[in-house]
């Protein structure tokens, strides 16, 4: 009533074969086990870290509060910065070409160290006196077609890393006035040039409060405004000493579906110095560094190929846990500076690939990535929990925990024309006077890339069903290879006892169709034996010993078929296709066909002849005739 179906297996004795097929199965479980779950660690689901930071920067200091009256600057002094034009030592490789910025942002509060401006003595009122016309100091675009026409000629047979910065006027300034307000999240702005324009309002510029909006007095010229302001002074300084300034960090992260979260004083952190802006594997391709004074946990792994962190003199910490390192330092340990072996970066000739137009950072400015990654994965480190460790034995020695959480700076480079923030300054006396701030730097943009990983069972399941498909897809290999292998003379016999063949049924359709009355039997072979035997099982009287010789031989070799299907001891006589040419195979058909003809009458043999399957004989005129069915 309620059968149930099961796989019947056939077990093939061929050692080969049960070698390749058990070689397959262990190389699945070292992939599975050895490789997924214990090297590789894929089980363990990792999930994105994120996180807010804080920088902020410090001008040199001998180790003090720069708010102390006690505490003394420690400025490189400006005669020995060769970008300066203060500097008095050797001169520097021949300096590149200098232009004006692109992008604006807001800005530092004024600087207090600047006189105020005052109005030009010559400086007419348009209430004053007549409108005239007022030649400006700077013609912008002239001097930025000139730039265009000697750009090349400077810097295009110099070398990539030659000192290519044109000296200007060096300034010193503190940390106080570089920090850009308002201060935005996750991103810093370092000043490397500042210039000061004071611009006065064009009288030549049509104003509708003076000259009045509707009237046919005048010409149209009078509606014509070729500069709003008009330039009058124009200062230009390099921030002294900015590569020696030091920049401190402060980070949180928290990961949402791990429920971890902490700050850079609870764990141990790295300075990751990288040949590419994205590696796949921070601990293979990038040389690691620690942060001297960072308190954490650190793997035993991590412990082996960490760098000497000499190679950063400024890299460390705060007293109060906070990281720190010089701007200098920072942009040694960019794939930029690694890649093209540059030892200053700021002022160095920089590839193509910067679209910088020719010129150095410290003029133009640029984008600085950080990206801050906390993670906890490695190699080996399986992290099964207690539960299951308790089973495995001594095996659970050889099964690591999850690693401890650190952290990683990566700093790198984004191409970028330029980068500079303006702040528009309003003096007493505007809008008759302005001035005008741009600051050119590094803009630092800080990005959590960091992975944390925790056990989930879930995922393991996951895996262990990968491995059963593969183990699926192993026996279907080995089945292909047995059963189809082009060079094997026993790959028919394997394909047979895979793939049992069952009659064809076109003779059984046909028999089913035209018979007299119920079927006994549907095989001449089972109707032969039923004909012998009495309804209590017994050979009939007078039959014993009594089956032809011609019989016999039809009955012998129609089971030999019948066998040969299902053991494939000599495939050659399995006759899978009824079609086969072979001695065997036509006395089979017939056979068949005689008891088809005797069972269903014979008056209906003409009719049947041409629908029933499988050769009787050879083609007429072929050598021993055709065979053809008996009446």
């Amino acid at each position: 009533l309620l059968p149930y179906a099961t796989i019947k297996m056939v077990y093939i004795r061929n050692w080969r074969l049960g070698i390749l097929n058990y070689v397959v199965k262990f190389a699945i479980f070292v992939f599975i086990l050895v490789q997924t779950i214990w090297y590789d660690c894929k089980h363990l689901p990792q999930f994105p870290a994120n996180g807010f930071a804080r920088l902020s920067i410090m001008h040199p200091v001998d180790n003090c509060d720069p708010y102390d009256s006690g505490c003394h600057s420690q400025f490189q002094t400006v005669d020995t910065l060769p970008y300066c034009t203060q500097y008095s030592g050797p001169p520097p490789t021949t300096p590149a070409p200098v232009t004006t910025a692109t992008t604006t942002a807001a800005g530092p509060s004024s600087d207090p160290e600047e006189p105020k401006s005052k109005p030009s003595k010559s400086a007419k009122t348009p209430e004053a006196e007549p409108k005239k016309k007022v030649k400006p100091m700077f013609d912008e675009k002239k001097k930025l077609r000139r730039l265009a026409e000697t750009k090349g000629d400077k810097n295009d047979d110099l070398p990539l890393g030659t000192f290519a910065t044109e000296a200007h006027a060096c300034k010193y300034f503190d940390n106080t006035r570089l920090t850009w307000q308002p201060k935005i999240a996750n991103s810093f702005f370092i000043p490397t040039r500042y210039q000061r324009i004071t611009q006065t309002l064009d009288a030549d510029c049509y104003d509708p409060a003076v000259d009045g909006i509707k009237g046919d007095e005048g010409s149209s010229d009078r509606f014509k405004c070729s500069h709003a302001y008009t330039t009058t002074d124009r200062k230009d300084y390099y921030v002294a000493d900015i590569e020696n300034f030091k920049l401190t960090f402060h980070h949180q992260f928290e990961s949402t579906s791990t429920g971890l979260h902490g700050n850079q004083k609870q764990y141990a952190g790295f300075l990751g110095k990288c040949e590419s802006n994205h590696p796949k594997d921070i601990q293979a391709e990038c040389q690691i560094f620690a942060v001297p004074g960072s308190e954490g946990e650190v793997a035993e792994e991590d412990s082996a190929i960490v760098g000497n962190s000499s190679e950063f003199p400024t890299l460390g910490q705060t007293d109060e846990g906070a990281d720190t390192i010089s701007v200098h330092d920072l942009l040694q340990a960019t794939p930029l500076a690694i890649k093209y072996n540059l030892s200053n970066v700021l002022d160095a000739i920089l590839p193509d690939e910067m679209e910088i137009g020719g010129r150095t950072l410290r003029d133009a400015g640029g984008t600085l990535i950080l990206s801050i990654d906390y993670g906890n994965t490695g190699k080996m480190r399986p992290g099964l929990p207690d539960s299951i460790m308790q089973y495995l034995g001594p095996l659970a020695s050889v099964l690591k925990p999850i690693k401890p959480i650190t952290y990683v700076y990566r700093p790198y480079f984004l191409p970028a024309y330029q980068f500079r923030n303006v702040v528009n300054s309003r003096p007493p006396t505007y809008p008759k006077e302005r001035v005008v701030e741009e600051w050119h730097g590094i803009q630092v943009n800080v990005l959590f890339h960091g992975k944390l990983v925790a056990f989930d069972f879930n995922e393991l399941l996951a895996v262990l069903t990968t491995s059963l498909t593969l183990l699926a897809a192993s026996v279907l290999m080995v089945d292909m290879f047995a059963c189809y292998n082009p060079f094997s003379s026993v790959a028919p016999k394997y394909k047979t006892l895979k793939f049992q063949p069952s009659e064809d049924f076109t003779n059984f359709f046909e028999l089913d169709a035209h018979k007299k009355g119920p079927l006994k039997s549907t095989t001449p072979s089972s109707a032969l034996l039923l004909s012998k035997l009495t309804e209590a099982g017994k050979v009939k009287p007078g039959y014993e010993g009594k089956i032809s010789d011609e019989d016999l031989v039809k009955l012998l070799n129609f089971y030999e078929m019948r066998l040969n299907r299902l053991d494939a001891m000599d495939v050659e006589c399995s006759f899978q296709e009824s079609t086969e040419t072979d001695p065997r195979n036509y006395n089979a058909n017939n056979y068949i066909h005689e008891f088809v003809f005797q069972t269903v009458g014979m008056e209906k043999r003409e009719m049947l002849v041409p629908k029933l399957n499988g050769l009787t004989g050879p083609p007429a005129g072929a050598q021993g005739g055709a065979q053809v069915a008996p009446e």
